[in-house]
């Protein structure tokens, strides 16, 4: 968990980001704690405790940092890419990174996750992708897939009404594993591994990928 004086710090850090509604209204403890059960969904897929894990994790749309500063936080020898196409909500993420003392474990880019996959310094590099509020499953699976590595896994906060869809994953189109739930007090986490490299025409474009959903 975080310290007394990093809550402090954080929460002074993201005021002007809730001034401007980017992270809600929730309390940093209630962020924290959602937080701590996504921490816990991804260290679970490795069978690590958060000191033992040391994986590289992409946090795509994190928005001001959510939930990917406080995961740099909580897993101390991960190492965070915090991406977003809005600049204006990195600012808040930096302010937030500077605030808890991980800038040297974390990497903030301004650009858009379906483009950064076909990028070989990022394709299949990543042994977690994550994302709070992304979109529905196959917008969430077709833009996070191609970032992580074999063997690694996605592990996505999910509404409690999108569980018929993420259940749907066509795994014998991707290379997938179904999707296994995380159930906590806080919420659902959805996590899904990838078991080989994702086909080099995904992601597509964003207006193809509306057009014709993955499933």
């Amino acid at each position: 968990m975080l310290t007394d004086d990093q809550l402090v710090s954080l929460d002074e850090a993201w005021t002007p980001a809730r001034a401007a509604g980017v992270i809600g209204t929730a309390s940093i403890e209630t962020l924290v704690e959602h937080t701590v059960w996504f921490a816990q969904a991804v260290c679970s897929s490795f069978s690590a405790t958060f000191d033992d894990f040391h994986g590289c994790v992409v946090d795509v749309g994190t928005g001001a940092g959510l939930p990917g500063v406080i995961l740099a936080a909580l897993l101390p020898h991960a190492k965070l890419r915090l991406v977003d196409a809005s600049e204006r909500r990195l600012d808040h993420a930096r302010r937030a990174v500077r605030a808890l003392g991980v800038a040297d474990r974390v990497e903030i880019v301004h650009g858009r996750g379906d483009e950064l996959a076909h990028d070989v310094a990022w394709r299949g590099t990543h042994d977690v992708a994550v994302a709070r509020l992304l979109g529905d499953p196959a917008e969430t699976i077709e833009q996070l897939a191609p970032l992580v590595r074999p063997g690694g896994v996605i592990v996505t906060a999910a509404a409690e009404s999108a569980t018929d869809r993420w259940d749907a994953l066509p795994i014998t189109e991707l290379p997938t594993s179904a999707v296994s739930w995380s159930d906590s007090p806080v919420g659902r986490f959805a996590s899904v591994n990838v078991l080989a490299p994702v086909p080099p025409s995904l992601p597509r474009r964003e207006r193809k990928r509306r057009q014709s959903p993955l499933f």
